[in-house]
């Protein structure tokens, strides 16, 4: 239907107004950073408001900046059967990176890699057993009484250089032949109680992780892109907020000074309603502001939506990103919530794979290694949903606006670096969409509902022309991505 000019200058008004207002809304509320939102004026004639089953793009409103869809570097080389562990490794990780699409890791920092005594080794070796070697994974004791001065001998990189070798050397390589790059957050993790304790002495904190960044920069040619300060702190004996606000302080000013520049995630509880907490007491200590870049959380205690709409709050407040790091069995409802509400720009669910069948939403693969000279792995039943987000949306990407004109269907849009962009629609029935604002040019279409995944004919388009898709019965997601 073509409407009449006075609704067309209406419309033109309308539109003005509502940019006008957003503008002062965005100049009131605090916003700055990368993750603020930005609104600009769209040259072309903007589309309707979507009615009906219509989808609107708006590239001209921006939210969050992605930094990669990750996973616990834990593919099963140390507690699966290792010959069975060489023959599924690399058709294991070429589908990690290139079909579902993870470009991103967690490499843990254990505690008790400052030991007088290397442990890993001794367990390599078979003088011990893992049980044994597991008492002292947590179990730090000081390399020496000065922080300024690290002993070598005090800390034993054997574990941290196995996950390199077995797991990150081998995911880099994948991506990089991609022409993509592999997002390596350093992750440490301290479950135990020592008598020597790194929280309280966040200047023997920063000596560890500083060691770490320049030992894996001289070996291995890279340096780690994040630090997350602390793994779980309100599962710990000895970490809290007022712990982990010096340490970020200690660390990234060691770390500048050493050349090194990362991110800092904190404050990563098990519980998302404690990491708001711990987080708005961290932002106001001395120079933490300085530092801090993701405001991170799991998923196991105080979920609510209210939570999760202050957490993606703090974004804006703050201009700083948010990232989901760990929830086993979260799948695609939690996903989508995570980047709509929460504004992540980085999500996890654990583990990249393991050797079992326990189909719990741990792992992304599972392993079955019953016959050791041919194993095999399979996808976990959520994994096919979270590839539906994670394959097309890659690092760098930038959340635009999207709009429904019907509740059963809920899209996010994005706009990847080299200008494709990425429509996924959460749908809760089956029914054919007006995907609207996307640019000209020839469109791939794949689907994951309730009890199969498939794939669409391509679709092309031309300037101002809409994208007719239909989505699967059921409850499901459906991806729209530029070819």
């Amino acid at each position: 239907m073509t409407s009449s000019p006075a609704s067309r200058v209406a419309h033109r008004f309308s539109r003005l107004a509502a940019l006008l207002a957003l503008i002062f809304l965005a100049a009131t509320s605090g916003c700055s950073g990368e993750d603020a939102p930005t609104i600009t004026e769209d040259p072309s004639t903007p589309p309707p408001p979507a009615t009906g089953v219509a989808i609107n793009v708006d590239p001209s409103v921006e939210y969050q900046r992605m930094t990669g869809w990750e996973a616990v570097t834990q593919i099963g080389e140390l507690e699966c059967d290792h010959n069975a562990f060489l023959l599924y490794r690399a058709p294991l990780l070429d589908a990690a990176v290139n079909d579902l699409g993870l470009n991103r890791v967690r490499l843990q920092l254990r505690s008790g890699l400052e030991n007088n005594v290397d442990w890993f080794a001794q367990y390599q070796a078979g003088q011990i057993d893992r049980a044994t070697w597991r008492t002292h994974w947590f179990e730090a004791v000081n390399d020496n009484a000065n922080p300024n001065v690290l002993n070598a001998s005090g800390v034993h990189w054997g574990f941290l250089d196995y996950t390199i070798d077995n797991v990150v050397t081998h995911l880099r390589q994948r991506l990089a032949a991609r022409g993509e790059r592999l997002y390596v957050n350093l992750n440490y993790v301290d479950f135990g109680n020592s008598p020597f304790e790194h929280s309280t002495n966040p200047a023997e904190y920063a000596e560890l992780v500083v060691a770490a960044f320049q030992h894996i920069q001289s070996k291995y040619g890279w340096s780690p892109d994040a630090v997350e300060m602390i793994l779980e702190p309100d599962n710990t004996p000895n970490w809290n907020a007022a712990t982990i606000g010096p340490a970020i302080v200690a660390t990234g000013d060691r770390l500048a000074a050493a050349g090194f520049h990362p991110a800092f995630i904190a404050p990563s509880n098990s519980a998302m309603s404690s990491a708001l907490l711990f987080f708005d007491q961290l932002i106001t200590m001395p120079r933490v502001r300085e530092y801090l870049t993701d405001l991170s959380y799991h998923r196991y205690g105080g979920v609510t939506s209210a939570i999760l709409q202050s957490i993606g709050d703090r974004a804006v407040q703050y201009g700083i990103r948010t990232a989901m790091l760990e929830h086993i069995g979260s799948g695609y409802e939690d996903l989508h919530a995570d980047l709509l509400q929460g504004r992540n720009s980085s999500w996890q669910q654990f583990a990249l794979a393991y050797c079992g069948s326990d189909d719990n939403g741990g792992v992304y693969y599972m392993i079955n290694q019953s016959n050791p000279s041919a194993p095999s792995f399979s996808e976990g039943s959520r994994t096919r949903f979270l590839k539906q987000y994670f394959r097309h949306v890659r690092l760098g990407a930038i959340r635009v606006g999207a709009t429904s004109g019907d509740n059963r269907f809920s899209p996010l849009a994005f706009r990847n670096t080299d200008g494709r962009f990425v429509v996924v629609i959460k749908s809760e029935g089956g029914d054919t969409l007006q995907v609207r604002g996307l640019p000209a040019g020839t469109y791939g279409i794949y689907y994951a509902g309730p009890s199969a995944s498939g794939v669409s004919p391509d679709v092309t388009i031309a300037a101002q022309q809409p994208l007719a898709v239909t989505t699967p019965n059921g409850n499901g997601v459906i991806t729209v991505y530029r070819k």
